[in-house]
């Protein structure tokens, strides 16, 4: 399944977006992971966690310990490619690509997320397309949902990311 989606950023830059985006603390602040530290970074290997991201590097989000304390990440996403305050390219897994309510079915293949960031008469908007979302059905005990897997990945866009950003950017004041 593809994904594609298109939102307005009023008053804002798109070397803002950019920045904000590949910036560990910056892009905890301005999704749903909030304020802990540990629930968003960008990992490099062999240097650890980063304060802004370079190619390669991999984005972790929405970060918990689990039963035993390991840190334990929902996404992880590696940057494959990057064109300053225009593009970024990115694999992208995250936990529920696991939860396939028939488990025959979960693939370890990541999906590919595009962000294209453009100069609007009003500001800044981003274009997202995410290419091969997988389409078998999963349950998320811990929200309840049970829907084919790109269903739920297009609604949470907005609910993880487009919504908090537009709030952190103050664009829907």
């Amino acid at each position: 399944m593809n994904l594609i989606q298109t939102i307005q950023f009023p008053g804002v830059s798109a070397e803002k977006l950019y920045n904000a985006y590949l910036n560990s603390t910056e892009h905890g602040k301005m999704t749903t992971s909030g304020e802990g530290a540990d629930k968003t970074t960008y990992y490099r290997p062999r240097v650890g966690n980063v304060a802004n991201a370079q190619l390669g590097d991999e984005l972790r989000c929405w970060g918990f310990q689990d039963e035993k304390g390991n840190q334990v990440y929902n996404l992880k996403a590696t940057i494959l490619e990057m064109v300053p305050n225009k593009l970024i390219v990115q694999t992208w897994k995250n936990l529920p690509f696991t939860l396939a309510t028939n488990k025959d079915l979960v693939t370890d293949l990541p999906s590919t997320l595009v962000l294209k960031f453009r100069t609007t008469a009003f500001g800044s908007e981003i274009q997202m397309a995410h290419i091969n979302v997988p389409d078998y059905e999963v349950f998320i005990e811990m929200t309840g949902e049970r829907d084919a897997l790109g269903n739920i990945i297009n609604t949470h866009w907005g609910l993880q990311y487009w919504e908090p950003m537009q709030k952190y950017f103050g664009c829907n004041q």
